[in-house]
């Protein structure tokens, strides 16, 4: 049978089969994911959650930069607490317009300009709108005051020009926001960008976080900003496969842009403990930064792992009754697999671990072979 036709076939029937697995799981798909697909999972809390919660809290209360490290080895779950809290972020500040939530993925070649350009996209025109209009409802020494708290002599001329330009109309203040952008991402200036007042090009390290620290807190003075919540993951892909001199510049950046913001800044970053060891001997300087580590652990027994699966099956059953519109409650389900399955397996798994010098199971090679199993169950059932 040719691919088109095996396609066409499994998209005629997956109705039925969806159906089938349903009646007999309560679900219509693999709860499961393999190890190729790291995000958008279920979050088995454990002892790190409280402790990155009261963070949230502190830093909720007192806006005082909070620097957290995630780490683990490959596979315990770094990628899935970050995407948790990413998501929980934005659920609790979703009518909150003074909150970003930023995740920001590094790039295998080191960049710092990257992370700024990241940061500047995603607070956006909108954002320079925002503050062009308050400072324009502002008494004229208001407005000076406010804006002379800016560090940066250019910043302090785009930002008058933005309040004139909000004085003038909305397509004046449209351009105006669109141009203060592009210089604000370090792009090259030009004839149009001279209306602003700027000479220069934001091109330094030292320029580029000396203007986000001020955006930061002129926002924060016209009360369009309480926080920034930037979660950086796979730090580790910094790492000795590249030359010493442009992870050093990357981690000094980053360290950077702390020092930068003493206030108003929820740094949360995922790597491994070689990386953090690694990095800690490439520049010393930033371990005093880095020192609120929460370690993710690998399943520790076959509790550990029954409690997963049945986390991630109950998910399933709810997504499945909400996707169908019906509901299971009062039907006797089949397990997908069966507790003494997941056991011996979840041992097999253990042993394996040992023989490569590591402690427990990690979350992705159990879930994977969870996902293993439940296809080739899949495959068996009757429409």
């Amino acid at each position: 049978m040719s691919l088109k036709d095996r396609i066409r076939k499994k998209g005629a029937g997956e109705s039925e089969h969806q159906t089938a697995l349903f009646n007999k799981f309560g679900v219509v798909e693999n709860p499961f994911p393999a190890a190729g697909q790291p995000s958008g999972h279920p979050r088995l809390e454990n002892d790190v959650d409280e402790k990155v919660g009261f963070d949230i809290q502190e830093f909720e209360t007192s806006h005082k930069t909070q620097i957290l490290v995630i780490e683990g080895s490959q596979g315990v779950g770094k990628t899935n607490l970050l995407n948790y809290y990413q998501n929980e972020l934005e659920d609790l500040y979703q009518d909150d317009k003074t909150c970003y939530i930023i995740r920001y993925y590094p790039d295998p070649e080191p960049s710092f300009d990257a992370i700024i350009r990241k940061v500047f996209q995603e607070l956006g025109e909108n954002h320079l709108r925002g503050m062009a209009r308050k400072l324009s409802n502002l008494s004229r020494d208001e407005k000076s005051g406010i804006i002379d708290t800016a560090k940066n002599q250019e910043l302090r001329l785009v930002l008058h020009k933005l309040a004139k330009s909000a004085e003038s109309g909305d397509a004046d203040l449209e351009t105006t926001s669109e141009t203060a952008m592009e210089w604000l991402l370090g792009l090259r200036v030009l004839n149009k960008h001279k209306v602003l007042g700027v000479r220069f090009r934001l091109d330094t390290v030292e320029s580029k976080t000396q203007v986000l620290r001020d955006v930061v807190y002129v926002s924060v003075k016209l009360g369009i900003l309480r926080g920034v919540f930037l979660l950086l993951d796979e730090l580790e892909k910094q790492d000795y496969s590249l030359s010493t001199t442009p992870v050093v510049r990357y981690l000094s950046a980053i360290r950077a842009l702390i020092d930068a913001l003493p206030t108003h800044l929820f740094l949360m970053t995922a790597l491994t403990p070689d990386a953090r060891l690694r990095y800690f001997k490439m520049l010393p300087a930033i371990a005093g930064r880095l020192q609120n580590v929460y370690t993710l652990s690998s399943l520790k027994d076959e509790k550990d792992g029954l409690s997963l699966y049945s986390l991630y099956r109950d998910k399933a059953r709810e997504s499945a009754q909400l996707r169908l519109k019906v509901s299971s409650k009062g039907v006797k389900l089949n397990d997908i697999i069966d507790r003494e399955e997941i056991v011996k397996l979840f041992k097999e798994l253990l042993q394996k671990s040992a023989q490569k010098g590591i402690q427990g199971v990690t979350q992705r090679d159990f879930l994977n072979e969870l996902y293993l199993r439940t296809q080739d169950r899949f495959k068996t059932i009757q429409i």
